[in-house]
């Protein structure tokens, strides 16, 4: 699909936002992408070389270059390095030989196509030999501390500018000015809200403690001219807070606290500093780097929308299944998403009208056993959504870029049932053989009422259905939040249910979900370039247009099947010659791999087994509209390449092809003349 990627990167200019979406001087731009995470931003110079060229293959026109400032690793794995030196006295020194690679790398990138997100800070945990002290009793990751201790805040302006002001040897530009780079993040799943809510700003030690009373108290002093008027907002006893009041030691107030006026100020407090962080950075980056890439902040769910769609787009994290915990004790859901579409509605109530939106992370991870479903399901709704970007997570965490065998939860690299549909995934949403819905549901949401329920409820997210909406609507029509300073006006269309409908159908009429049998529903996609099916197709026959698919038995009684017209041709209907890929996969697996059922929805892996991968092949029976005469079918191998020849058999005017287990590929070529 390398043909979909208009290379260079960056040839029409710098990326965007105009009109709520990403553009360039060519007009509106998508992007269909993956991530890289820790040492797998740093490949060699020949590892660059066909990375580039694969991730172009499967239509990947951008790239998150994700958690590289800090050494990575997990419970399974040792670390590797990031960006900064191993040295013994300081976490701030970049590394020159570690700089070189991701340069190169990202010019192999802009080669081909492929721009880039630059992610700021994700990792580094400040520690002792630059000056910080109690590592083990701060959040993971500095999170939400990192967003108000002012050294922290100047340090990561010291890495940003590092990092953007450095200038590729291999492009002869700076990160500010290279208009392959399409977006930078300022600093991932990370928010002070998000850490007050769930208790870590308690259990913070001095400093870091004090630094917050400290300015806490300094915006009590800045919003209430005298004690009087703070005992009367707060409806205390004077003598209680008086000489807190004038020492400014009034104490922070714990997350545990029963609301009050004065948790309503806290709530503020916390608002405005992170308020001052987001758009603080923002603008060091914007006006004293004069970085030129689109810029955001961190992802919804973890602050206030109203924050961050202060920046220049909106972005959000979603995983169907994610294992809990990520340790040697994690275990992970194993059912399907189909049955319920809940990551869908989830992320599409959430976006913010006029603002760019993307999802930089969306992974249903190994060993779920249906996670084939997941950038499908993303790629068709997100262009029914008018998505602008939509990444999957991960690539690749590791050096290792020819693994044999899939070793962590998140990494597509390896896993076959995943990247074998990126194809259709390119199709759907990069050349738009799906198409955006032209309806749309919006919901006003007051920044008044929001407040007043983020301090009692202590939920920042929001959504449509904050509004009444029944969430499901996201699966026909475009849906997003209206965010207002002033009072909102009622909903214009009325509060749609279809809270009991079993078919629902995209506006577009391309995009059909079924959920006639319960837990054994299956998804569509039906347009004259694309076409897929996910789920369970329970001896059912299903009708694609002028193509007709039925699924044998497979082990899980679930399947993924896909096809695209390469060059956008059809697929034989109108006589005209075409190119097909054809994917079909279920159950994919290591060889030796050992499954301990927890319950019956969650599943664990007491041996991982080995290489190489095994993958079950699919049994079904395709009609097509092509003239038998006209159409040949081959198996393909793990390169694309060419393996055996498939007999095509006649079916009155059209043509059939029954796929079988023992042709021993997901990879299927149907060509027609």
């Amino acid at each position: 699909m390398s043909h979909l990627l208009d290379a260079p990167a960056g040839k029409h200019g710098f990326v965007r936002a105009e009109n709520g979406h990403f553009v360039n001087d060519a007009g509106r731009v998508w992007f269909n992408a993956t991530n890289l995470t820790g040492s797998a931003n740093f490949p060699t110079h020949d590892q660059a070389d066909l990375l580039a060229e694969r991730l172009s293959r499967f239509g990947f026109n951008a790239v998150r270059l994700h958690y590289m400032d800090a050494n990575y690793g997990n419970f399974k794995e040792e670390q590797e390095q990031g960006i900064f030196t191993s040295d013994s006295t300081t976490q701030r020194n970049l590394d020159p030989e570690q700089i070189d690679k991701m340069d190169y790398m990202i010019a192999q990138f802009k080669k081909r196509g492929i721009y880039v997100n630059l992610n700021l800070h994700v990792a580094r945990k400040l520690d002792d030999r630059d000056g910080f002290t109690g590592i083990d009793q701060r959040p993971p990751l500095d999170k939400g501390v990192d967003n108000f201790v002012p050294r922290m805040i100047s340090l990561q302006k010291e890495y940003a500018k590092d990092l953007l002001t450095h200038v590729n040897p291999y492009t002869g530009l700076a990160y500010t000015d290279e208009p392959s780079i399409a977006m930078v993040e300022i600093n991932n799943e990370n928010a002070l809200f998000n850490q007050y809510l769930n208790g870590a700003i308690d259990k913070l030690p001095d400093p870091y403690r004090t630094e917050l009373e400290k300015q806490w108290n300094k915006w009590l002093h800045n919003n209430y001219n005298s004690i009087g008027e703070l005992v009367q907002s707060w409806g205390v006893d004077i003598n209680n807070v008086t000489e807190n009041y004038k020492t400014s030691t009034i104490p922070v107030i714990r997350r545990d606290s029963a609301y009050s006026p004065a948790v309503g100020d806290f709530f503020k407090f916390i608002y405005q500093v992170e308020q001052d962080y987001w758009t603080g950075l923002y603008d060091y980056l914007k006006k004293d780097l004069e970085v030129k890439a689109l810029v955001s902040g961190t992802q919804l769910r973890y602050t206030s929308p109203f924050i961050q769609s202060d920046l220049d787009y909106v972005d959000i994290h979603a995983y169907w299944s994610h294992p809990s915990p990520v340790s040697p004790d994690w275990e992970i859901g194993n059912i399907s998403m189909v049955n319920s579409m809940n990551n869908i509605h989830e992320m599409a109530v959430q976006r913010v009208d006029s603002k760019p939106f993307t999802i930089s992370e969306y992974n249903h991870p190994f060993p779920n056993q249906y996670g084939a479903e997941a950038q499908p399901m993303l790629a068709a709704y997100g262009r029914l959504q008018g998505w602008d970007g939509i990444f999957q997570y991960t690539y690749n965490h590791r050096l290792d870029f020819e693994p044999q065998a899939m070793t962590y939860f998140f990494d597509m690299i390896a896993r076959t049932d995943v990247i074998a549909h990126m194809p259709a995934c390119a199709a759907m949403f990069l050349r738009g053989d799906v198409h955006e819905a032209i309806e749309s549901i919006t919901a006003e949401i007051s920044h008044e009422v929001y407040f007043d329920s983020l301090s009692m409820s202590k939920k920042v997210r929001v959504g449509i259905d904050a509004a009444g909406f029944d969430p499901r609507l996201s699966l026909i029509k475009k849906t997003a939040v209206i965010l207002k300073n002033g009072p909102v006006d009622k909903p214009v269309n009325g509060l749609e249910s279809i809270e009991n409908q079993k078919v629902i159908t995209s506006s577009t009429g391309e995009i059909v979900w079924n959920g006639e049998k319960e837990n054994a529903a299956y998804l569509t996609v039906n347009t004259p370039n694309t076409k897929l099916f996910t789920g369970f197709p329970e001896g059912r026959t299903i009708e694609l247009g002028g193509v007709t698919l039925d699924i044998g038995t497979t082990r899980l009684g679930w399947a993924t099947i896909s096809f695209v017209s390469k060059n956008a041709s059809g697929f034989g209907e109108s006589g005209e010659s075409t190119n097909i890929l054809l994917t079909a996969t279920g159950l994919v697996e290591n060889k030796g791999m050992v499954i301990k059922e927890v319950s019956e929805t969650k599943i664990k892996l007491t041996d991982w087994g080995e290489g190489p991968i095994q993958a079950e092949g699919i049994p079904a029976t395709i009609n097509l509209p092509s003239d038998s005469q006209k159409t040949k079918c081959y198996a393909l191998d793990s390169r694309g390449d060419r393996m055996m020849e498939v007999p095509v058999f006649e079916n009155g005017s059209g043509s059939k092809i029954l796929l079988k287990p023992e042709y021993q590929t997901v990879w299927y070529e149907i060509e027609i003349q």
